[in-house]
């Protein structure tokens, strides 16, 4: 049986390693392939204005080394992407496709850039899965006239914003833009400073069953499917139990989407799977906000950051998540552009002014799951006796397996694992990746 052991602490990134175990060990690692969970989707990042921008200001050789970074095999082996419907935080100003109430007048020419990146991006992922969230509806559909600060949409403009929304997608469609999944609403309850719009469980069962889902039956699209709440992970029992409280059935839906900006919760995913097996969960937003401090000093690049993904990560796939979308693919070196100053850091970050590319610690992160973790791939049951040390593990389609292995502490620690009999030693502070075959 072959392993090869990938390190990434503070002081090297994807290193392989043959380590010296000295001690006998303190933990045991428990793999059991007979123990089978849900299968695994991929992973990708979000395409948005900031990351179409950031990406337009490298070199011809710099773009190439991008785009292998994130979509190649030798890279993080993306196969999933968002595509925000419109303009988000992360746009340099507001925007929509309609500016009025005329569907004829509808245009995806503000997107031509972001159009351009995606064909660039299926150079390398010619299969993309594609996720559509919008972020606001246009500013005369809403009771607020105003695309930002939350706001609702008017229940007179339910019919010409589903329309609105499906006719965006066949003409994306027509540009290679080929959205496979279409949400309702980027964060339905929250009032931000930004586009925002707010949906009840109510809102947003009516819109679909009632508007988006009959007018995809009447347009003739039957390959596109339907994602609900795309919001934080700690209300998910409550906010799905009462969304499909109304007319909204739950064979209409295909995806759960959910954020990770809240506490933990990783039981609401267990609850979710086991009372609606169908569906899918997919984390779809998650990323490290720039908080400046007293200096004026911003944290790109702690290592830190790579520690919170990787927690985040081990869990949500240990709640049942098959699929994993980081926020903004880059952005420059304040964490933006961004209209409204929510700056934040993305694994890739790109100086406007040099074009030079900084990879932050989360980019290796993700890559010890990414890289390793196919689509396809079947989860197995995974635990260890030590609380310093969280892992996931899974079985390949070529019956290979991964063992990703996140050592929190300041300590060394040894584990056994059983299934392979053998002693693995993990670095204080450490991301091991295991491949065995």
């Amino acid at each position: 049986m072959f392993i090869k052991q990938i390190v990434t602490t503070k002081d090297y990134q994807w290193k392989e390693i043959t380590p010296v175990i000295n001690r006998k060990s303190d933990s045991t690692i428990i793999i059991d392939r007979n123990k089978r969970y849900q299968r695994h989707l991929g992973f990708g990042g979000a395409v948005t204005d900031a990351a179409c921008i950031t990406f337009n200001y490298l070199s011809n050789d710099k773009k190439e080394e991008y785009l292998k970074a994130y979509f190649s095999n030798e890279g993080l082996g993306y196969n999933i992407i968002r595509y925000p419907l419109g303009s988000c935080d992360f746009s340099t100003h507001n925007y929509h496709y309609l500016e009025d109430e005329d569907i004829n007048h509808l245009s995806i020419e503000c997107d031509r850039d972001r159009i351009n990146f995606i064909h660039q991006i299926k150079r390398y992922s010619s299969k993309l899965i594609t996720f559509a969230s919008p972020w606001s509806p246009p500013r005369f559909m809403k009771d607020s006239d105003d695309m930002n600060h939350g706001g609702k949409l008017k229940e007179e403009y339910y019919d010409l914003y589903a329309k609105t929304l499906l006719s965006s997608v066949r003409l994306l469609r027509k540009e290679g833009v080929d959205i496979n999944v279409i949400n309702t609403q980027n964060e339905p309850a929250a009032k931000q400073v930004w586009d925002s719009c707010i949906y009840s469980e109510k809102d947003e069962a009516n819109f679909l069953s009632h508007y988006l889902i009959k007018n995809m039956k009447e347009m003739g699209i039957n390959d596109l499917s339907i994602g609900i709440w795309d919001h934080n992970r700690d209300v998910l029992k409550e906010r799905i139990d009462n969304t499909f409280s109304y007319d909204l059935k739950e064979e209409d839906v295909d995806y759960i989407c959910f954020h990770w900006y809240s506490k933990s919760n990783f039981d609401q995913l267990d609850y979710v799977h086991n009372k609606y097996p169908s569906l899918h969960l997919v984390m779809s937003e998650g990323c490290v906000e720039l908080l400046l401090d007293k200096n004026g000093a911003n944290s790109i690049g702690d290592f830190g950051h790579a520690e919170t993904y990787i927690h985040q990560i081990i869990n949500d796939l240990n709640h049942y998540c098959e699929g994993y979308i980081d926020w903004n693919l880059s952005l420059d070196e304040k964490g933006g552009p961004n209209h409204v100053g929510n700056y934040c850091e993305a694994p890739i970050m790109i100086n406007s002014k040099t074009g030079e590319m900084q990879y932050n610690y989360s980019y290796y992160a993700i890559g010890h799951f990414s890289k390793y973790i196919k689509p396809g791939a079947v989860r197995l049951y995974s635990s260890v006796d030590n609380e310093d040390i969280e892992l996931v593990a899974y079985e390949n389609e070529d019956n290979s397996l991964v063992v990703v292995i996140y050592n929190s502490s300041n300590t060394p620690h040894v584990s056994h694992i059983g299934l392979l009999n053998k002693d693995i030693g993990l670095t204080q502070k450490s991301i091991t990746t295991l491949l065995i075959k």
